[in-house]
């Protein structure tokens, strides 16, 4: 047997392979063998036939046929493995009829994960950010708890700028209703974007039981291009004016705002700042990693097959469907309300799908590199943190080998910010909780954080174009409704 193997440049493998009619016959021996101990011969038990009988009972080409069949799985199994091809899909096979008492010529060409060469990702460094808070951030956190506990109270005046007021509003564009609010409250503010932008200041002066109409010009960057830059005409009733009362925050209001958790404001702007420092460090730490992963993957020869970045996106687009179940949702009335068909979708995020697959297959790589592996008690330790969180995972062999590759791929990037920043001793325990965090989240999740953003996102754009919306609130929760 003669077996070649070529690596096409379109991350492809051929195997060409040329068998003698000698390498034919024992390959229709062993399918004779095998097939003796499945068909009935009459006369005989099974496993006793003479050849010659079977031959006449199934056909002598097709025991040929199944020795053949045998002997390309055998050597495309076998050419895989010696070769240390990493398949995608199943090959395509090309195996024209063979002939009797001739060789025998096949060949089978199958899609590929070629491997990543990777730079010289040790040369790389990056500083570390110092996080820092300042007063004002404390200040501007406390301010925005004590402005949680404001009150309303109605007043008899005109409305001004900061107060709440309760209106009826119809908003018309080009003689078609964009939205028609009942009993709606409005913070009135100088800064307005959106939809609403520019009807504050018609409303300030109004008085409880004054009607009033007037136009503004929506803004030309407005996210829905059917009603940007066109020309809205407002109804409104004015029935309510509010304004806000604001406490002095002193020591019972600290203990109010943290249900006794602090009892003096000293402690409460201590903890504000200590937990606004921990937020900077943990964005600081995500910012870092990331930068590092995208250095390693800008410098390394990556090499994709099409249908890897199909699977993908496709997995991506399985991931959005159980995150719009959980919404009671479908995918095809997500799709539906994105005008976009299931394949137009998959090649919108096409691009995001290969970002992933660079990323998982250059931090794969650069785990065999390094000799990173996970030990079986930090599976089982995963395990056990979802299982005291009341989330137990199933123990499938599936879901532990999720486990095993995110978690793998997050301790190599961990190794890698290692590897291409100054050590910081202070940083190391919480470069492993971080790292164990998010190989929990992904193991849970499968991974989805990317799709939760898409799905965030478009959302937000679905809202726009949705046929009916029953709004209460400011305009930053208001739908646009056109026809």
């Amino acid at each position: 047997m003669k077996v070649s193997v070529e690596k096409l440049p379109s991350s492809e493998a051929v195997l060409d392979v040329e068998l003698s009619w000698d390498e034919l016959e024992k390959a229709s021996d062993k399918a004779y063998r095998k097939l003796v101990q499945k068909v009935d011969v009459q006369g005989f038990r099974r496993g006793k036939a003479p050849r010659s009988l079977l031959e006449r009972k199934v056909g002598k080409e097709y025991i040929y046929q199944e020795g053949l069949d045998d002997l390309i799985t055998e050597t495309y199994r076998n050419a895989i493995k010696e070769h240390e091809l990493s398949p995608i899909t199943q090959p395509e096979l090309d195996a024209p009829v063979f002939e009797m008492g001739q060789p025998y010529h096949f060949s089978l060409k199958v899609p590929i994960i070629t491997p990543v060469e990777l730079g010289d990702y040790r040369s790389l460094h990056f500083e570390r950010e110092e996080a820092e808070v300042t007063s004002e951030e404390v200040e501007r956190e406390l301010e925005s708890m004590r402005d949680r506990q404001a009150t309303w109270h109605e007043v008899e005046r005109p409305a001004e700028y900061d107060d709440r007021v309760t209106v009826d509003l119809q908003l018309t564009v080009e003689e078609k209703n964009v939205s028609d609010l009942k009993d709606n409250p409005f913070e009135l503010t100088r800064e307005r974007y959106g939809l609403f932008s520019g009807m504050d200041e018609h409303m300030v002066g109004m008085k409880a039981g004054e009607s009033k109409e007037f136009t503004t010009v929506l803004p030309e960057d407005y996210s829905n291009d059917k009603l940007a830059g066109k020309e809205a005409h407002y109804k409104v009733t004015l029935y309510k004016v509010e304004v806000k009362e604001v406490p002095e925050f002193d020591d019972a209001l600290a203990g109010t705002v943290t249900e006794g958790q602090y009892d003096n404001l000293e402690d409460l702007r201590k903890a504000v700042s200590d937990n606004i420092l921990e937020s900077k460090q943990r964005r600081i730490r995500d910012e870092l990693r990331e930068k590092v992963v995208d250095a390693v993957i800008e410098q390394s020869k990556i090499t994709l097959h099409p249908l890897l970045v199909r699977d993908e996106a496709e997995e991506m687009l399985h991931q959005l469907s159980h995150l719009l179940e959980q919404q009671r949702m479908s995918i095809d009335q997500y799709l539906l309300m994105m005008k976009k068909t299931r394949e137009e979708y998959l090649k919108d995020i096409e691009p995001d799908a290969e970002k992933r697959v660079k990323r998982e297959l250059v931090l794969d790589q650069v785990a065999s590199q390094e000799q990173i592996s996970i030990l079986p008690e930090e599976v089982e330790a995963i395990f056990r943190a979802y299982e005291q969180a009341g989330q137990p995972l199933p123990r499938t062999e599936a879901q532990i080998r999720a486990i095993v590759v995110n978690y793998r791929r997050e301790k190599t990037v961990t190794r890698l910010v290692e590897l291409t920043t100054d050590p910081d001793p202070a940083e190391e325990v919480a470069e492993e909780e971080i790292s164990m965090e998010n190989a929990e989240a992904a193991a849970l999740a499968g991974e989805t954080v990317n799709v939760e953003d898409t799905v965030s996102t478009e959302t937000e754009d679905v809202r726009s174009q949705t046929d009916e919306a029953e709004v209460r609130g400011t305009d930053d929760t208001a739908m646009d409704v056109v026809e």
